[in-house]
């Protein structure tokens, strides 16, 4: 690099030629050698970071910008972000960062610079909506997770009806009770509504909505797509081959749809004597009124709402995960087979494994280790409106950096756990307005990376 007398003049332009005593060049020399050390901008060096504001700087020739990219949100370090140099308008180079956030440009040119960070909505660290917060290069990159203070509209309109099919009308729902993505990316809507009780898709891409399964009518009819009934979709999972499976609640059964049919694949229409039971045979094993699943690697896991258990299908058996019947909430930090489940509702599948489960009357949400270790990790146990108690959670959603969103349905809103702390993501209040929501009874993660929320009783899908 140059002497600091040489940057100096870069830097401040009209000084080079001015004439100063010996004294004030000295003073001026240790000043811009502190200025050069908190800019780390050596010659093939590495940066440090000054915190100032100014978003641009001088550098001389074959100079290397480094830096990080830290997201606020998660408290770590973002990797796989797109970060662009650039001079002006015009892009001078794209960086990606490594797994510990950090990018590097070298051989730069002397000039003036600003950085950018560009990446999709939701990658390297879930974060839909960030600022840029002012920087100099060789600094490090703040991002700050922004949430949109309303929702934005998917489909739906705050008239209950099942318009829209083929692109003859708006796109319609009535009381939307559940929500899932498929392996394509295909939305599929569950609605519950009477004479609506129809399973129905959006395809990506697509505006158009159409009927997957359902008359409409109430009942728990199998046989083809559109002559089978269902009471209800409190919960819906599409396999990797594009078979779909349903939560029949009022109809305690657990069923699925696949090549143009409808068949029952667990449950015996009766819950029995003691609100279901915890292992037994597919054919002959009552299921207390069914509402969360989960396919994992070819097994199918659900809770058991009245049965106050989650269970899986494993094969031709249904076998006891947690809960034994008992309407309470105990057992946490201990095996989950021990413990007792209050009315579980809706479930997620963490990244790591974990099974999250949405406990209605306990009002909380409890985790389920890959260990079989049963935990609470939201939720006080008591119903109320404050951050961190829940009212009547009904769904959950984890996303693929462990954010867990709970719908909070009671509360009409939204809570968003990260490293354990809740912040309310969206709603609050009970209405129709795009800020608001009005008993949200599921939630998704899409494959664009935004929060999907079944409205119920705004008969709508919005997006965060």
């Amino acid at each position: 690099p140059p002497p600091p007398t040489q940057l100096a003049a870069k830097w401040h332009g009209s000084c080079r030629n001015n004439s100063v005593s010996a004294r004030f060049k000295v003073i001026s020399a240790i000043l811009l050698i502190l200025i050069v050390t908190a800019f780390s901008c050596k010659s093939g060096g590495s940066g440090g970071g000054s915190g100032d504001n100014d978003k641009s700087g001088i550098f001389d020739s074959g100079y290397t910008i480094m830096g990080r990219v830290r997201s606020t949100i998660s408290g770590g370090n973002l990797s796989g972000a797109q970060v662009i140099l650039k001079r002006g308008t015009q892009s001078e180079g794209t960086a990606t960062t490594g797994i510990d956030g950090s990018y590097a440009f070298t051989n730069i040119e002397e000039g003036s610079y600003s950085i950018e960070v560009s990446a999709p909505v939701h990658a390297a660290g879930s974060i839909p909506a960030f600022t840029l917060s002012a920087h100099k290069p060789n600094t490090d990159i703040t991002l700050e997770r922004r949430w949109p203070d309303a929702g934005t509209l998917v489909v739906g309109t705050p008239v209950a009806g099942t318009a829209g099919d083929k692109g003859d009308g708006p796109n319609q729902l009535d009381t939307p009770g559940n929500l899932t993505f498929g392996p394509d990316g295909t939305l599929y809507i569950g609605n519950i509504g009477i004479p609506h009780k129809k399973l129905r898709k959006i395809m990506p891409g697509s505006s158009v909505i159409t009927d997957v399964a359902g008359a409409g009518e109430m009942g728990s009819a199998n046989g083809p797509v559109a002559e089978a009934t269902f009471t209800n979709f409190t919960g819906l999972c599409v396999a990797p081959n594009g078979d779909i499976y349903v939560s029949d609640f009022t109809a305690q059964l657990i069923r699925k749809i696949s090549g143009g049919q409808v068949t029952t694949i667990a449950g015996t229409g009766v819950a029995g004597g003691t609100g279901g039971a915890d292992s037994g045979p597919v054919a002959t094993t009552p299921i207390g009124r069914p509402w969360g699943l989960i396919y994992r690697e070819g097994s199918l896991y659900f809770s058991a709402y009245t049965g106050c258990r989650v269970q899986w299908i494993n094969g031709t058996n249904i076998v006891k995960i947690a809960g034994n019947g008992t309407a309470t909430s105990t057992g946490d930090e201990k095996p989950a087979p021990d413990a007792t489940i209050n009315c579980p509702a809706g479930m997620a599948l963490g990244p790591d494994g974990s099974i999250y489960i949405a406990e209605d009357a306990g009002h909380r949400v409890r985790k389920i280790n890959t260990s079989g270790i049963i935990s609470t990790v939201a939720g006080t146990g008591t119903g109320g409106p404050g951050v961190d108690q829940l009212k009547n959670p009904r769904a959950v959603a984890v996303d693929a950096d462990g954010t867990l969103y709970i719908a909070d349905t009671f509360n009409h809103r939204i809570i968003m756990m990260r490293d354990g702390k809740p912040s309310v993501l969206a709603g609050g209040t009970q209405g129709p307005g795009l800020d608001q929501l009005d008993v949200p009874s599921a939630i998704a993660i899409g494959p664009d990376g935004f929060v999907y929320v079944a409205d119920r009783e705004n008969h709508r899908i919005l997006k965060y």
